[in-house]
């Protein structure tokens, strides 16, 4: 990751709803500490705010803060659910531009998660180990993806034996992806305790006795040419369900081994997702863009007919060099805690929103598809939270890698996890910010004595007026 400096940070960035919460900025290096005693001023601007001019606001509030021990600290309450921003001055110098984002106490108490929930590996038709996929995730800062190789549940297994004993702030979900004998239908199980795709591997007859039976309990109202398909696509959810898993209706658009038809024409994708047997939809994923175009255009239709389905967002990566898909597809899920079941509780009640990325590191562009409230706080967090935590979680990615394939101690992993859980936790307010020491302090104001006792310039040339830079 390509560095995008900031020279300062308040904590936390996410805030409780009109409720009094003691803020505090920090320098972000040694050289922009705050000058002891001086007098800050603060305006804060609610970004959602109802105003009648935008020359003369009447909401925005202004307050003066002074520094001490190399912060500046304040109380406020913000109210409402909504981001603001606080900008920071000094001598009427613009010094920082910094967002909050205010939380209702439901949505407060939830974990925003980064997450995928359609990968392959070697073990199928991936073209990395399944071990070193989970350190390619992590190093694009995902806390948890599932790995849903091609008809096989197991390679998840191989994930867990190799860092088992590691504490890291990373963890699997079990997923494979299911193809039913007879049908083209993908299915997608995430979270389940047992391989569905096992049942018709291993057992052949007891699975074509069983979809004979589901063939006479399919609708009625369901043409004869999908008849056989839908009965395979109950029996796979069934199965699913069975297991403890979601079952997740993939790429309806895709064009499959370089054929010009969509996997799942139109019509068809309507009544399966309008059957109430699939749990989510794989609103964005490995379709490209036109087919992700599509997507989006039926989710739209089926919610205008009241179908309100959870979507997430899946790469359906299959190799993880220059690919189109990873990391540019994925899933912000709101969970109640950062576990596999409280994923799968939070895409079975809506709390999850698909993202598209695009563009480059320092021009990154999100399309974010789910309900409005969730829409505008992911837009905060992914510019705010999850590219920070994108670069804090570089090095711990790596070290797994390196560490499955023997070359690193798991102290590696561990020492990096504990960076990335405390940034989070700070930033959420879960801990206090960490306070530059009396030797910061007093390191900084014995180089900045030097500044000004040394030659006044500006650039290269020497100036007589003195030079008030950053003291």
């Amino acid at each position: 990751m390509l560095p995008t400096p900031e020279n300062y940070a308040i904590y936390p960035s996410v805030v409780l709803a009109a409720t009094m919460t003691k803020m505090t900025i920090i320098a972000r290096e040694k050289a922009f500490l705050p000058v002891e005693g001086a007098e800050y001023c603060l305006t804060i601007i609610g970004r959602d705010n109802d105003e009648l001019s935008y020359k003369t606001p009447i909401t925005h509030q202004v307050i003066s803060a002074i520094a001490h021990n190399g912060v500046i600290c304040f109380e406020h309450s913000f109210s409402g659910e909504q981001e603001y921003l606080v900008k920071l001055y000094r001598d009427e110098t613009l010094l920082a531009e910094l967002p909050i984002y205010s939380l209702s106490d439901d949505l407060y108490d939830r974990t925003p998660l980064k997450a995928d929930f359609h990968s392959h590996s070697f073990r199928s038709d991936g073209k990395r180990d399944p071990a070193a996929t989970a350190g390619h995730y992590r190093e694009q800062a995902y806390d948890c993806y599932a790995l849903t190789d091609h008809n096989r549940f197991y390679p998840g297994g191989e994930v867990d034996e190799t860092y088992r004993g590691v504490d890291m702030e990373f963890f699997r979900i079990n997923g494979e992806e299911v193809h039913t004998p007879g049908s083209i239908i993908h299915i997608v199980h995430v979270g389940g305790s047992t391989s569905v795709a096992e049942l018709y591997v291993k057992d052949t007859d007891g699975f074509n006795n069983e979809t004979e039976e589901y063939k006479a309990r399919v609708p009625k109202q369901v043409p004869a040419q999908y008849v056989d398909r839908y009965a395979l696509a109950m029996w796979a959810t069934d199965k699913i369900h069975a297991a403890g898993g979601l079952a997740i209706f993939p790429h309806p658009f895709w064009k499959p081994g370089g054929s010009q038809v969509n996997n799942v024409c139109s019509d068809f994708a309507k009544l399966l997702l309008k059957s109430g047997m699939f749990d989510a939809y794989e609103l964005v994923g490995g379709m490209k863009q036109i087919g992700n175009n599509l997507s989006v255009a039926l989710w739209n239709d089926l919610r205008a007919e009241g179908l309100n389905i959870p979507v997430v967002g899946s790469s359906d990566v299959h190799g993880y060099k220059k690919s189109a898909e990873f990391p540019h597809l994925y899933t912000i899920c709101f969970a109640k805690e950062r576990t596999a079941d409280a994923v799968l509780e939070a895409i079975k009640t809506g709390m999850t929103v698909a993202v598209e990325a695009s563009g480059t590191e320092y021009d990154r562009h999100y399309r974010c598809y789910g309900s409005y409230r969730l829409v505008a706080y992911a837009q905060f967090l992914l510019n705010n939270f999850f590219r920070q935590m994108e670069r804090i979680c570089t090095g711990e990615g790596v070290a797994m890698r390196a560490y499955a394939i023997g070359e690193a101690e798991k102290e590696l992993i561990e020492l990096q996890s504990k960076q990335s859980r405390a940034f989070r936790a700070r930033f959420f307010g879960k801990e206090p910010p960490i306070l530059p020491s009396a030797e910061t302090l007093e390191f900084e104001e014995r180089w900045r004595e030097v500044q000004r006792n040394g030659p006044q310039t500006r650039g290269s040339a020497i100036t007589t007026p003195p030079v008030n830079y950053q003291i």
